[in-house]
């Protein structure tokens, strides 16, 4: 965060492409476990919920950033300050949310249509009868 904030140069940007490589991954495999087990329970309302399960690591995000603000930012002035932080800190949440939230529905996705694509369909229960 002091990257971020503070403007501290960040030189490890290998470490960093390695996490975010994690968090895509980890995302994606969530989702697909958490569709996987919906799918099992014959429950077809998936599409909503692999999204919210993967893109659910905002929480932890939100929850360090108002960490981050009570004790390492003990130099702002006054609630302006504190509230274009968090309100900044509420956007970059909200992206990280999108950008989680679609791999994970997007995984989810390719794999309930690989899933069903191998499935036969009998043609004789889907004719309409004269």
């Amino acid at each position: 965060m002091s990257s971020i904030w503070m403007g501290h140069v960040y030189y490890v940007f290998g470490c960093l492409l390695i996490v975010l490589i994690l968090l895509v991954v980890v995302s994606a495999e969530v989702s697909l476990f958490l569709t996987y087990m919906h799918l099992c329970v014959e429950d077809w309302r998936w599409w909503w919920k692999s999204f919210f399960v993967s893109g659910s690591v905002v929480i932890y995000i939100f929850l360090y950033s108002i960490n981050y603000l009570v004790f390492d930012l003990k130099n702002l002035n006054g609630p302006v300050s504190a509230t274009l932080y968090l309100g900044y800190s509420l956007f970059m949440v909200l992206a990280i949310m999108l950008a989680t939230g679609r791999v994970g529905f997007l995984s989810s996705f390719w794999f309930v249509y690989y899933l069903f694509s191998s499935v036969k369909l009998d043609r004789r229960l889907f004719t309409v009868k004269k």
